[in-house]
């Protein structure tokens, strides 16, 4: 079903109602306070605040789609299960969920410019590092990725950004690390996963050109020595090992294991891409992605 969605780009994009609509609809259903607040020096960035917003600790989430879809009803619904989890354990957590601008109307830097601003007005909302979480899944693991590469190595392109500590973890669902088809678990998962690699090339393509792929926008071309030092206390790195990321992934997490970071990687058997954001938008019984989610959750919290 969800591959045969993504099989034709234009026409998901047609079908995906804008992120502004289905975060505070989904919220409504789910009885869950929101706010939205613009996001300064952003170009259009926004954060959906979703529940309660007194809470000391946040979990900044930048949603997937490869740059080019909104945010899924499934994305709201796995976030307040995260809410519901953490809650159940008596830790308050809220989410602000980054609404950023999509593919075929920017292009990078924009994308990263807006996910640094809007980690910069959360940290500037009284929010410590070591109260937080930045996570995402797909490109938006990808996004995650990028905004601590620059903190932690600064460039021209973005405004400087820094931590007065670590931060409490960094949570990557399926994150798109390559833009390469060449890993083996393509060939193998061909089949298996919700996308195939000529969607994937297409994303790539839409996002950013072949001279702006480095170690900012496709993670696995850096070396264990661009992530030693990396500001995060844990890092949880998750694939399906029925999707066509899995090779990639599995090598971009040894490599933060080989910087010295303290990586919980896992293999979720016989899931696929995101698998825990289908799971909750089609309303199916939660498998090991989410579990995997919610248990790293409740010891960084």
């Amino acid at each position: 079903m969800f591959q045969s969605a993504f099989s034709d780009l234009d026409l998901a994009r047609k079908n995906s109602p804008p992120t502004s609509t289905t975060i505070p609809a989904r919220c409504k259903i789910l009885n869950l306070p929101w706010q939205a607040d613009d996001v300064p020096n952003s170009s259009g960035a926004r954060i959906h605040w979703i529940g309660d917003r007194s809470a000391k600790k946040v979990i900044f989430y930048i949603h997937g789609g490869g740059y080019g879809l909104s945010a899924f009803d499934g994305h709201v619904i796995f976030l307040a299960q995260c809410q519901e989890k953490l809650a159940a354990k008596g830790d308050g957590v809220v989410i602000a969920m980054l609404e950023y601008s999509l593919t075929k109307m920017v292009k990078y830097p924009t994308e990263f410019i807006q996910g640094v601003e809007a980690f910069r007005y959360i940290l500037a909302n009284g929010y410590k590092p070591g109260n937080i979480v930045i996570g995402g899944d797909s490109c938006g693991g990808n996004l995650a990725i990028a905004i601590m590469s620059i903190i932690a190595h600064p460039r021209p392109t973005f405004r400087p950004l820094s931590l007065s500590g670590p931060l409490a973890g960094v949570l990557l669902v399926s994150p798109w690390v390559s833009f390469s088809s060449d890993a083996q678990s393509f060939k193998d998962n061909k089949t298996k996963d919700i996308h195939m690699a000529p969607q994937m090339h297409e994303w790539a393509r839409d996002f950013c050109t072949e001279t702006e792929r480095d170690n900012y926008t496709e993670p696995i071309l850096a070396n264990v020595g661009w992530w030693k030092g990396l500001q995060a206390k844990q890092i949880l790195v998750l694939s399906g090992t029925y999707e066509i990321f899995l090779t990639d992934i599995r090598k971009f997490a040894q490599t933060l294991k080989e910087a010295g970071l303290n990586v919980t990687y896992v293999d979720c058997e016989m899931q696929v891409h995101i698998d825990c954001i289908l799971d909750a938008q089609s309303g199916l019984e939660p498998g090991d992605m989410s579990h995997a989610t919610w248990e790293w959750l409740e010891r960084v919290y």
